[in-house]
């Protein structure tokens, strides 16, 4: 065992080294920098024993000290003031953050703030806020006194003429037992919930601190940290990919047999509801549901990486669902969970789009001139080659097949129907559409830490749906017909949602709104396969949502840093700053001069009805 009056002096020039360093302090407990950061971790446990909580949080940091202080209470003191000096030394300044366990009888919220220095009252109410924001559950109090703070009949830790000198500022953290029911045994939803919302406010304040206190540039403050992301995180996120690509949701929630079901459905005056075949399930539904549990989550003390992976896991649990339930009732129930229902709002100006479109008077149209699969599939060559000189290594396969309706893209693979066909003024749009958005997002995604970001984050494709629409746009390719569409999309969906049959929700495509028989027949389709899916909603109502976000002036190329949802962007922006996250590798075309110029026509649209073409 290390000599104990040895740790101190190699934990200081460490410090001065900038070099990360771990110690066992014998029979006491533990000195951890993982990065050599302007603030301490600190926590005193009992004899009794640790509290997990506690610990965890600990676990989590940078930078901690965890010590039974009956066994060095005076040496363990004197060493955090000098560790502390020292990092006020390098940094300016140094923030001690002390945990511990509130005693029931004096505390009647479910966490404390404590602080005494009037130069840490700024951090101390940030550290409040952003605790009641992460969980509205939680009751939080700030609470001032004129001792540095300290846990029940415990000294404090903090230099009294440092903390006078404004070098160290020290925070206090007492937490109630919420998380452990009457017999002390661990509540573990509420356990990890708290956690959670403690651990994402406190890095949210050590970033703070640095930014406002510190002469350290913020911007440079958390890079390289993922160097410590251990093992255990990259084998869930294998898992989790493993998972996710043994099967392929699109390709097995849609028909085989659409050109034949159509042709049938066309025989029998469409009066009779089509028959439709779907590939054979290559899984079992409740082995993958097995496997994804069976990873063990919860052990990732990383609070913003725990959540991705539990959010992705639960998404692909409730497509699990979905799929054991395919041709049944429940499947809609299942695709509502995790696409959503149209909302009232949504409904009313679908419909009103379509409405003012076909006030429109119709002139005479010239016969267009249209591309087969093949040609369309050149194209689609053409603009992968333009990508490629961004970046050589990028490269998709493109497959023409007979089991599938439409152009569809999976796992950055695109796929054409063999009998396929497209106007040659429609095909650019969708060359934008497909490749532009769904293979550059895929293809960023890979590029990036973790394979969920080419996979899609739960919920993503609302937003990717949204951005596929504005590239139609942005090469002049989104007309009043495709409008139509879209519309035409969420009002299939919400007759599918009412109970409407096949046959009456084609009617009322057809007849109440003059789409074309072969049109209406493929809406219909999408919305009806496999038991019902409300997928086709999401493309109207992503792009109204990124109309918003472009009018607020926010960043457009992170949304092509794989395939996210708006929600996402805090998490993303803080995977980023710690380098995790790195920008897009790709932009699309669509992004670039001469048509990333449309863009200042979308800040001056009052809403979508400004796009339609009189």
């Amino acid at each position: 065992m290390e000599a104990q009056d040895k740790i101190l002096p190699q934990v200081l020039q460490a410090i001065k080294d900038n070099r990360p360093i771990h110690k066992q302090i014998p029979n006491t407990g533990k000195i951890i920098f993982n990065k050599i950061v302007p603030y301490i971790f600190i926590y005193r446990t009992p004899l009794d024993g640790k509290d997990r909580l506690l610990a965890e949080l600990a676990k989590s940091e940078l930078a901690s000290i965890i010590f039974i202080p009956e066994k060095a209470a005076d040496e363990i003191g004197s060493w955090i003031r000098k560790i502390s000096r020292a990092l006020a030394d390098e940094f300016g300044t140094c923030l001690l953050v002390e945990v511990w366990n509130a005693i029931e009888e004096e505390q009647t919220s479910d966490v404390a703030v404590h602080l005494a220095q009037k130069n840490g009252l700024e951090l101390a109410e940030y550290l409040t806020k952003n605790i009641r924001t992460e969980s509205q559950e939680l009751l939080v109090d700030l609470k001032k006194g004129t001792k540095l703070p300290s846990p029940p009949h415990l000294p404090a830790l903090a230099d009294v003429q440092d903390a006078k000198d404004n070098l160290v500022l020290s925070l206090g953290l007492s937490i109630r037992k919420r998380y452990e029911d009457t017999d002390g045994k661990h509540l573990p939803i509420l356990l990890r919930n708290m956690r959670e919302a403690l651990a994402k406010s406190l890095s949210r304040l050590f970033f703070e601190f640095v930014r406002l206190h510190t002469n350290v540039r913020a911007a440079h403050f958390r890079m390289k940290v993922h160097e410590r992301l251990n093992e255990h995180i990259y084998e869930i996120d294998a898992g989790l990919a493993k998972e996710s690509q043994r099967f392929d949701f699109l390709l097995l929630t849609t028909p085989i047999n659409a050109n034949d079901a159509w042709l049938q459905f066309k025989k029998e005056k469409f009066r009779k509801t089509p028959k439709f075949h779907y590939r054979p399930m290559p899984i079992d539904p409740d082995i993958v549901k097995r496997n994804l549990y069976n990873l063990r989550i919860e052990d990732i003390y990383d609070p913003t990486i725990a959540y991705l992976f539990r959010d992705k896991r639960r998404e692909l649990d409730d497509m699990m669902t979905m799929l054991a339930s395919r041709g049944t009732p429940d499947f809609k129930h299942g695709s509502l969970m995790v696409f959503g229902n149209v909302s009232d709002s949504l409904y009313e100006v679908a419909k009103a789009l379509l409405i003012a479109i076909d006030s429109i008077p119709q002139t005479e149209r010239p016969e267009e001139d249209e591309l087969d699969a093949q040609q369309f599939a050149q194209l689609a060559r053409e603009e992968i080659s333009f990508l490629q000189q961004q970046a050589p290594r990028f490269g998709t396969s493109i497959r023409i097949r007979d089991d599938i309706a439409g152009v569809m893209v999976n796992h950055g693979v695109l796929n054409i129907s063999k009998q396929y066909r497209i106007s040659r003024k429609r095909a650019q749009a969708l060359i934008q559409h497909e490749v532009g958005t769904h293979i550059i997002t895929y293809f960023n995604g890979k590029e990036q830490t973790f394979s969920l970001f080419r996979q899609g984050v739960p919920g993503y494709e609302q937003l990717q749906e949204g951005l596929a629409v504005l590239a139609e746009y942005m090469v002049d390719g989104l007309t009043n017909d495709r409008l139509r569409i879209l519309a035409g999309r969420v009002l299939a969906v919400r007759y599918m949602l009412l109970g409407h049959s096949f046959v009456e929700t084609f009617d009322m495509l057809h007849e109440d709104f003059r789409f074309d028989e072969e049109t209406a027949f493929s809406m219909t389709m999408r919305v009806y396969r496999s038991g019902g899916l409300t997928k086709d909603a999401l493309y109207l109502q992503g792009f109204m949502e990124l109309i918003e976000y472009i009018q607020e002036g926010k960043d457009l190329d992170i949304l092509t840093i794989g395939k996210i949802r708006e929600d996402y962007l805090p998490i993303i922006a803080d995977l980023m700053q710690r380098g995790i996250l790195k920008q897009p590798l790709l932009k699309p075309r669509y992004l670039q001069e001469p048509y990333v110029n449309k863009l200042k026509k979308v800040n001056h649209f009052a809403s979508i009805f400004k796009m339609i073409n009189y």
